[in-house]
C-alpha cells in the first residue's frame, strides 16, 4: 500500500512540473503586426549582386501562417533566381510548419538531408547546417535549403529551436523566431551548380540575418 502511494505522488508530482514547464514555455502572444513588418523589411532587396522583386503572397497564406511577417521574394543575377521565403514570429505561440508538408503534392516527390553549409563571414570560414529538399516534378527540378533561427540559434532542428526560444525566453528579451527557406532550379541535373548558387547567396543574406532577426 505504501509503495502505490508513493508511485501515486510521484505521478501527482511530475504531472505538476509538466504542466508549469509547459506554461511556461509555451509562446506569448505578439499583437503588434507592424513592428515584426518593420523587421523584416531591413533585409534589403539587393544583396550583393542579387536584386530582389517581391511576389505577392494570398491573403490565405497569412491566415494559415498567423503573421503578417513574410518575406516572399525572388533574387536574380547573372539570369540565375533564388526564391527567399522568410516567416517570422516576433512572439508566438504559433507552431512552423514544416516545407516539406507545404510542398509536396501528386506527382511530386521530395526527398531530405542534412546539408553542411560553409560560408565566409567577415573573413572567416563558418560551417551551418541546414536542411536539404530535392524536389522532382515532372522534371523540374528544384534545390531547397531550409533552417531556423532564435537569437544565437541557427540551424536545421525544430526541436532545437523550441528550446532556444525557451531559453531566450528565461535569459533575455529576445523572444522571435524564423524559418528560412531559399531555393533555385536544379539545371541540366547540375545539383553542385545549384548548392553553389544557394551557398553564395547565403553568404550574401547571412550578415542581415543575424543583425535583423
Amino acid at each position: 500500500m505504501k509503495n502505490l502511494r508513493n508511485r501515486y505522488l510521484t505521478l501527482v508530482l511530475i504531472l505538476s512540473v509538466t504542466s508549469v514547464l509547459i506554461n511556461f514555455l509555451s509562446y506569448d502572444k505578439y499583437n503588434n503586426a507592424q513592428a515584426g513588418i518593420q523587421t523584416i523589411e531591413k533585409i534589403p532587396h539587393t544583396l550583393g549582386k542579387w536584386t530582389g522583386h517581391d511576389v505577392p503572397i494570398e491573403d490565405l497564406i497569412f491566415e494559415i501562417l498567423e503573421t503578417k511577417s513574410i518575406i516572399h521574394r525572388n533574387y536574380t543575377a547573372n539570369k540565375n533566381d533564388v526564391f527567399l521565403s522568410l516567416v517570422y514570429y516576433p512572439q508566438t505561440k504559433v507552431d512552423f510548419h514544416a516545407p516539406e508538408g507545404c510542398l509536396a503534392g501528386q506527382g511530386v516527390e521530395i526527398s531530405k538531408t542534412l546539408k553542411n553549409i560553409y560560408i565566409n563571414v567577415r573573413g572567416n570560414r563558418q560551417k551551418m547546417v541546414a536542411n536539404q529538399l530535392v524536389r522532382q516534378n515532372n522534371g523540374s527540378d528544384e534545390l531547397i535549403y531550409y533552417f531556423y533561427k532564435a537569437g544565437n540559434f541557427i540551424g536545421p532542428n525544430y526541436i532545437k529551436l523550441r528550446l532556444a526560444l525557451a531559453l531566450n525566453k528565461l535569459t533575455s528579451k529576445e523572444k522571435s523566431g524564423s524559418l528560412i527557406r531559399i531555393s533555385t532550379p536544379i539545371k541540366s541535373n547540375n545539383t553542385q551548380d545549384a548548392q553553389n548558387r544557394l551557398q553564395e547567396f547565403i553568404e550574401e543574406l547571412y550578415p542581415f540575418l543575424i543583425k535583423v532577426i
